[in-house]
């Protein structure tokens, strides 16, 4: 249990209550810069937090810098939860807090791997907290009036907050299904086709395959759980969330895309699949600098700008950097017939002699030992999503 102990204490001290009622051990993590409490038992005070996250407690007492303050209680929280999971003394965590409090919990949150239940009861829950939760399994509660002593209402919610952290915590495992391992595979609009063809194909071998939307966030998750080791492969179709990075769109995953299966040595399959594209909001959100473009209304609320040769160049480049560094088999594989649903021959992207610039760059820049296979056909055809299947499982099973 982690908040602020200094001015939160008499809902924390219900919280507490509720949940030694269902006989859950409590390790009360106390954050508040202010003080303490006495109403229950604090296992970590906010001295060893602070000290934590790089600062004497002191020295935020006397700077009132409640942004500072913030920060450093947030930072070194996560440490100490990195500290007690390195313990396996974790089965669950729950916070609560206002603006301040609600960054601290997310924070210390950030570092608890997928599975185990994270729960924050909040004022901020019903705002977009995406950067805060990032691509963590953090459920958010709305408190509905302020964490600010209790009343009717929260100690409704809190007595909620409880029961639902203690149903998580002793939900039973997912009964085993057959599988001969787990497979990451990362999908778009343009590329659904292929991949829902490569996962009956795979699902045809008794593999689990887990599909990732790569808007952004689904590309970030993805790279998570792989650094963690939750798969035993990878069909990386769809890479466009390097191209949102290039280019400042709005499904950039961030720099570390395309890293976690090499450092890991997780086998993989990589095709540049809409790589063909840029995302953008509405068509008048797209950047000045990109008007005269050639772009493309996929929705209301989605624009697509086509990559053009400098930036493929690029991308090959950026790819191929990424790759070389496998600690694990790779294999490349480069539709020639369009990256893209609307990549393809007669669609609005098609545009052969630009994909060629990507191609020709990664075949320049790859290492010798990562094998490029060439499809003559686009990656929406059952021709190529047998080929990814098929050189994923020469990686995995030979």
């Amino acid at each position: 249990m982690i908040g602020c102990f200094d001015t939160k204490a008499e809902d924390f001290g219900y919280l507490y209550t509720c949940l030694k009622q269902r006989e859950i051990e409590v390790m009360a993590i106390n954050t508040g810069v202010l003080g303490t409490t006495e109403r229950f038992p604090v296992d970590i005070e906010a001295e060893r937090v602070a000290h934590a996250g790089g600062s004497a407690l002191a020295k935020l007492r006397t700077n009132k810098d409640r942004g500072r303050a913030i920060e450093v209680m947030g930072s070194g929280a996560a440490e100490v939860i990195k500290d007690l999971l390195a313990a396996n003394n974790i089965k669950g965590i729950i916070g609560m807090g206002g603006g301040g409090g609600t960054y601290i919990v997310l924070a210390a949150m950030q570092g608890v791997p997928f599975g185990i239940p994270k729960l924050c009861l909040s004022t901020l829950a019903t705002k977009d907290l995406s950067e805060k939760i990032g691509n963590m399994d953090i459920l958010l509660m709305p408190s509905i009036v302020d964490v600010a002593g209790l009343n009717a209402i929260s100690r409704v919610l809190i007595r909620q907050a409880a029961g639902a952290l203690h149903g998580m915590i002793d939900a039973p495992g997912a009964v085993a299904q057959k599988s001969l391992g787990s497979i990451a595979m990362s999908v778009f609009g343009n590329t659904q086709i292929c991949a829902d063809s490569c996962s009956e194909l795979l699902k045809q071998r008794d593999y689990d395959v887990l599909a990732f939307h790569a808007v952004g966030s689904g590309g970030k998750t993805m790279e998570v759980l792989a650094s963690e080791g939750l798969f035993d492969g990878m069909l990386d179709l769809t890479t466009t969330e390097l191209a949102d990075e290039l280019c400042g769109g709005i499904c950039s995953a961030g720099p570390k895309r395309l890293t976690a299966a090499s450092e890991r040595g997780i086998p993989q399959v990589v095709a540049p699949g809409c790589l063909d594209m840029v995302n953008f909001g509405a068509m008048d959100t797209v950047p000045e600098k990109y008007k005269a473009r050639q772009l493309y209304s996929w929705a209301p609320d989605v624009t697509l700008m086509r990559t053009n040769k400098e930036e493929n160049r690029i991308l090959g480049e950026t790819i191929a950097k990424k790759l070389n560094l496998s600690k694990g088999p790779v294999t490349v594989l480069l539709p020639l017939e369009g990256l893209s649903k609307i990549g393809a021959r007669g669609e609005a992207f098609h545009d052969p002699e630009t994909d060629q610039v990507l191609f020709e760059t990664l075949k320049a820049h790859l290492d010798k030992k990562i094998k490029v296979l060439e499809i003559q056909a686009n990656i929406n055809t059952s021709e190529f999503a047998q080929q990814g299947v098929k050189s994923l499982m020469n990686l995995i099973e030979n």
